[in-house]
């Protein structure tokens, strides 16, 4: 069938006009161009055939019409023309008015298409030397505060966000809740985590680390995680797709199943730190329960406000030095340990342990701008006759109420750690659906440690009558662990009833005993704005889930290598914190002693002093319940018999 030459220019402009903007412009002007000389020739024609004044210059009339169609107002200047000049100014002004009307509407709805386009989060990253962080969690405030605090010496920090969520509402949710942003300036974009083309428009390749976040909780099913750590290492793969595979910046991911985190750290040569956060939440959690105000010293450590950990090697190197003279280089800022060349962690090393030239201390500073390495060391006081001092261990008893994702590495974290001879007791409600993985895991741990007492009761501890049998004085520690779901504040309301009732049974037995029982209560919280509510219950140790793991992740971004330091800290092997009585250290432990007198203390003791806890101030949130980090060697304390020496040290002997 033929087509009419009518239908064919029909096809092919419909074909022209459907390439959008530019086409739709070029129309407009061939029109106007068109439309123009058209008018032109009609006044010329019009001219001719019914002369008068205004028709014997051609340029001139042809000036006419372009400003007629331009502005309609113009036609009130043909007063000296005829009829006839008159209706083609006439016809004139309206093919103007209709020209100019279609440009100005097609003019307006680019600039909405490209505000739309803006709002929807699609343009290009043209930032260099920033983080990128990818998905949308709630926990992204908490880091997104910590990198804020990291990058308050840059006069121009920036950070980028890609989530699969609308621009607008990302935007929106930090409006409300960051406020304060100092020098950092947060980017949004909207688009696929595991897009190539989204990453490279996200410039990461010139960014200087990625963190990939999990949106699976503990609170989800098997499934839904294992469907997560998929889609963090599908972006893990694109990450190092768009950067060429070489050169990747560090890539930080969240990942939950161990034999997913073992495939993306092997993914390639470069950076990848695979983080387990359930697990790294149960180890603090052990080991702020076995050791008072350790919570306190960690969050000194974690995280960018207060000291954190830093690598460093002077220009001179380390000149041959041993360990012991190394410590006495240092005033305001301590060594804790070293990494070698081949990223290998050695905290606390032996006093003679000299370390190779390209060895990199670990230094536990407030800011990297704070580190110097002194020409001359200080004086380091002599220790003589160090007190016998050595702690009896005896058994350890641990009420642990609750159940959650993190409970079979609570249960072997501690077995690891406590003495034989300890009894772990677990109590769950009967309606909380853990029955399995509990019998399991305490099948499993009885199995090795034969030498522990576990049991596990199903009872609906929140009767007064039922908490009563239970009879938590009689324990060393209560543990309440967060019940597992998806919204903090329901959790934290939760967790924070459950502390109420424990508090009130505690109280009943301070009546009746006339003295307060010894049981320590610990708990867990996800929400860094519940802490004041869980001070009113009187709970003086707690962890901070969402803010502790946010502080790690924002610590690991900026410098990959200190999460090996933290795997370190906090396995059993090897050397991690401890808070001991200044009377192990000096004879007289009620004499003015400087801060250099204690590490050299500690050093005599084969440990590495960071620090000192007040005990005076313990419940002193301003002083940091007492804890203070790395003071200057000469700064000298007067001590009473409750005050702490904190140390690196590999037991608590």
């Amino acid at each position: 069938m033929k087509r009419s030459r009518i239908a064919r220019l029909r096809y092919s402009f419909d074909n022209f006009m459907s390439k959008g903007g530019m086409a739709v412009f070029l129309a407009l002007l061939t029109m106007f161009a068109l439309s123009f000389v058209v008018l032109s020739g009609l006044r010329i024609l019009f001219g001719i055939l019914l002369p008068d004044e205004s028709s014997s210059h051609v340029f001139a009339q042809m000036w006419r019409v372009f400003l007629q169609i331009l502005d309609g107002g113009a036609i009130a200047e043909d007063t000296d023309a005829n009829w006839l000049s008159r209706v083609a100014g006439i016809i004139t002004v309206f093919v103007g008015l209709i020209l100019f009307s279609s440009l100005v509407a097609f003019i307006t709805s680019q600039f909405e298409a490209k505000l739309a386009e803006l709002r929807k989060g699609k343009s290009s990253v043209l930032e260099q030397n920033h983080a990128v962080i990818l998905g949308f969690e709630d926990r992204v405030l908490d880091i997104l505060a910590e990198l804020i605090i990291a990058n308050e010496s840059e006069s121009y920090a920036a950070v980028a966000i890609l989530a699969e969520k609308d621009k607008e509402e990302m935007d929106d949710f930090l409006n409300d809740r960051l406020t304060e942003r100092k020098s950092t300036r947060i980017v949004t974009r909207s688009g696929s985590t595991s897009s190539i083309g989204s990453l490279r428009k996200m410039g990461v390749e010139q960014c200087n680390s990625v963190l990939i976040l999990n949106e699976a909780g503990s609170a989800d099913t098997e499934e839904d995680r294992a469907d997560a750590d998929a889609r963090v290492l599908k972006s893990i793969i694109a990450v190092i797709a768009a950067t060429d595979k070489k050169n990747h910046p560090p890539i930080v991911a969240e990942i939950h199943s161990d034999r997913l985190r073992l495939v993306a750290s092997n993914l390639s040569e470069g950076s990848i730190i695979a983080v387990d956060r359930e697990a790294l939440l149960a180890r603090m959690l052990v080991q702020t329960s076995r050791v008072p105000g350790l919570f306190s010293v960690y969050s000194s450590m974690v995280g960018f406000e207060g000291q954190e950990i830093y690598f460093y090697r002077p220009e001179s190197g380390w000149q041959n030095e041993s360990f012991s003279d190394i410590l006495f280089r240092f005033s305001g800022n301590g060594v804790m340990g070293f990494r070698h060349e081949d990223g290998e962690i050695l905290l606390n090393p032996p006093a003679d342990f000299r370390p190779a030239a390209n060895d990199q201390a670990i230094i536990l500073a407030e800011d990297d701008s704070t580190i110097e390495y002194l020409s001359e060391k200080v004086l380091r006081p002599e220790v003589r006759d160090l007190p016998d001092f050595k702690i009896q261990k005896s058994s350890e008893s641990y009420l642990i109420i609750g159940w959650n994702q993190k409970g079979p590495v609570i249960l072997q974290e501690y077995a690891d750690y406590i003495p034989a001879g300890s009894r772990m007791s677990i109590v769950t409600r009967p309606e909380e659906a853990h029955h399995d993985t509990i019998a399991g895991t305490i099948k499993e741990i009885t199995s090795q440690y034969s030498q522990l007492q576990l049991d596990w009761q199903e009872i609906d501890w929140s009767e007064p009558e039922a908490l009563a049998r239970l009879a938590p004085e009689n324990y060393g520690n209560v543990i309440l662990l967060a019940r597992d779901g998806t919204n903090p504040e329901a959790v934290d309301a939760a967790s924070i009833a459950g502390l109420l009732q424990v508090r009130q049974h505690l109280k009943s037995v301070e009546r009746k005993l006339g003295h307060p029982p010894s049981t320590r209560v610990i708990s867990e919280i996800m929400d860094s704005e519940n802490v004041d509510l869980v001070l009113e219950t009187g709970v003086k140790d707690f962890l901070i889930s969402n803010q502790f793991i946010s502080r790690i992740l924002a610590q690991v971004a900026m410098e990959p290598d200190v999460h090996y330091v933290y795997d370190d800290l906090f396995s059993p092997e090897g050397s991690e914190i401890y808070l001991k009585p200044v009377s192990a250290y000096f004879q007289d432990p009620l004499k003015p002693h400087s801060f250099a007198e204690c590490v050299s203390a500690a050093l005599a003791r084969k440990e590495v002093c960071i620090g000192i806890r007040i005990a005076r101030f313990e419940a002193d949130k301003e002083r940091n319940h007492g804890v203070l980090l790395i003071p200057e060697m000469d700064e000298v304390f007067e001590f009473t018999g409750k005050d702490n020496l904190i140390v690196l040290a590999e037991d608590d002997d």
